[in-house]
């Protein structure tokens, strides 16, 4: 079991370069992962985990969530779903608030008519964070197939 929830964290955040709205390139985050998959997994899986724990972080997530029909529920089985081969990326989001979160962006191949991942299926492109506090507070900032 967990106790502090920022052990999922692979990368300290308060480590990592700061993100400049004036250099677009900036956003990007290299080094990898910066969440421990696994170990988020397994955080999911358990009966300690409760959906209200999920903040769905920006409008646009919002509005995926609504227009696919997907519930938190939903959103839990996708990330658990999850390999290390679907990590696309790290970088900064700007999230409700006006704050930017350092986030780990993935993409599966979902069917999401059987809600089950699917070589057949649309690529969903997932971004999340997670609190750097040692609360946890999935921060969801995007679940959507592609545009």
């Amino acid at each position: 079991m967990i106790n502090s929830y920022s052990a999922l964290w692979r990368i300290d955040p308060s480590k990592l370069p700061a993100f400049n709205p004036s250099a677009p390139k900036s956003r990007r985050i290299g080094g990898g992962a910066l969440i421990d998959l696994k170990g988020l997994q397994s955080v999911l899986k358990s009966d300690d985990f409760d959906l209200d724990a999920i903040w769905v972080a920006t409008d646009r997530c919002e509005l995926d969530l609504e227009n696919y029909q997907w519930t938190y529920g939903n959103v839990v089985q996708m990330l658990v779903s999850l390999t290390a081969g679907d990590y696309d990326k790290s970088e900064w989001c700007k999230i409700n608030g006006g704050l930017t979160v350092p986030c780990d962006v993935y993409v599966m191949p979902y069917d999401a008519i059987s809600q089950v991942r699917s070589a057949k299926g649309l690529d969903v492109y997932m971004k999340f964070s997670i609190e750097t506090d040692g609360t946890l507070t999935l921060v969801l900032v995007s679940c959507h197939a592609p545009r």
